[in-house]
């Protein structure tokens, strides 16, 4: 078969199976760091994608711009989630279930209180551009592909940070052997305070860039913390490029490409299946893989 007669079968809106691959990626960034890199089981991560959103919604309401109300999302959610880190989950970072359990008070308690200030009603937040192109017969929406783009930046912002900085240096010494990083000079305290900040900055620019394809309700974040779980869990906790293809290529592109031929919940069954067969599988990949690395090793040194 010729890739134009490939491409000819394809429905005009396989563009979506791209974006959905980025959206799975582009909610999980936020959870990378708070979940896997912080091991907090971090269940305000919902909440944090419906901060962002609603601060573009009231940045919009206030300015009338929506790209302004964007930008500031992520400073708002990465303050509120500073806040929260220093406020009360730092005293809870040797105690995994009291964490579990004050981050699912604090979830609560911030989707209560947009609710009581924006009401359980309906809210929309505009899109910037609007409209869609065509390119191969594709449907292309721009405000899709901008999401695309957005997600590629800031994954690659972040494997900038974590490999080539000082700061992600430090953050991965905190995050191995947070005693030895203490001996070495690094405030372990503020570390792990900056990295939950980061996380929920994250998470609030991922509410943001989603906010105008989704209408706003205080159960807006809920929509995407499984799935967000799943991808981090499926990837391996700590690990950004598992994370990638985990959410891009295994988790986002089965839901999408399964939409096309069964329902949107059969889909969402199946991907969980897909995602508890892999938790299952992945440790017996990466034993089999660490042991031919183990049995090539002598033969490489001898050359």
């Amino acid at each position: 078969m010729s890739p134009a007669v490939a491409f000819a079968i394809l429905p005009v809106d396989s563009f979506n199976v791209i974006a959905l691959m980025a959206t799975f990626v582009l909610i999980a960034l936020g959870l990378h760091f708070t979940f896997g890199l912080l091991d907090v089981v971090n269940l305000a991560h919902g909440e944090f994608l419906l901060i962002g959103a609603y601060a573009a919604f009231q940045v919009q309401d206030i300015s009338g711009s929506v790209v302004l109300g964007i930008l500031v999302a992520p400073l708002v959610a990465g303050l509120v989630g500073l806040v929260m880190e220093r406020g009360v989950l730092r005293f809870l970072h040797e105690r995994p279930l009291d964490s579990l359990l004050a981050t699912f008070g604090l979830a609560v308690i911030v989707r209560q209180l947009v609710q009581l200030i924006y009401s359980p009603n309906p809210r929309r937040v505009d899109d910037p551009i609007g409209g869609s192109f065509q390119v191969l017969g594709f449907n292309v929406p721009w405000w899709r592909l901008v999401v695309v783009v957005a997600t590629v930046g800031l994954t690659l912002l972040v494997w900038a940070l974590l490999e080539r900085t000082r700061f992600g240096l430090h953050a991965r010494a905190t995050v191995k052997n947070p005693v030895l990083a203490e001996t070495m000079g690094i405030n372990v305290g503020l570390m792990r305070a900056g990295l939950f900040a980061i996380g929920s900055a994250l998470a609030g620019a991922a509410g943001a860039l989603l906010a105008p394809l989704n209408t706003l309700d205080p159960q807006f974040g809920l929509l995407f913390l499984v799935n967000s779980f799943l991808v981090v869990i499926l990837g391996g906790q700590g690990a950004l490029r598992g994370l990638v293809v985990a959410a891009g290529m295994v988790l986002g592109g089965s839901l999408a490409v399964l939409q096309f031929f069964i329902s949107t919940v059969f889909a969402q069954i199946v991907v969980l299946l897909i995602a508890i067969f892999g938790v299952r599988i992945r440790p017996i990949l990466s034993d089999w893989v660490t042991e031919r690395r183990a049995r090539r090793a002598p033969i490489g040194a001898a050359g």
